[in-house]
């Protein structure tokens, strides 16, 4: 998986993958920092620089888009891992997902 920042685009496998605004910014926020656990609230500020409203299920949703697009089995993460109790990290080690 790579990332093209002055294009804004995401491939896997060297095919582009069609990501919102969003969903691309968390997932260039999640590969700028492998291996980082984020709370939703951190990744909710991160990315949509609103800190008078938070909603974790927006953070939720996101994730749960981003997954059906990178995971092989997003039901099954190997990459945009669920730390229960805390929040999200990526595991990525530079291999293509």
């Amino acid at each position: 998986m790579s990332i093209d920042k002055e294009k804004c685009c995401v491939f896997k496998d060297g095919e582009p993958i069609e990501l919102g605004a969003k969903e691309y910014k968390l997932l260039l926020h999640f590969m700028e920092n492998p291996e980082k656990v984020f709370t939703k609230r951190q990744l909710y500020n991160a990315v949509w620089d609103e800190e008078y409203y938070f909603d974790d299920n927006t953070v939720m949703v996101h994730i749960s888009r981003i997954r059906n697009r990178i995971e092989d089995d997003p039901q099954k993460p190997k990459y945009l891992k669920t730390i229960r109790g805390i929040g999200y990290k990526l595991h990525y080690t530079g291999e293509t997902p």
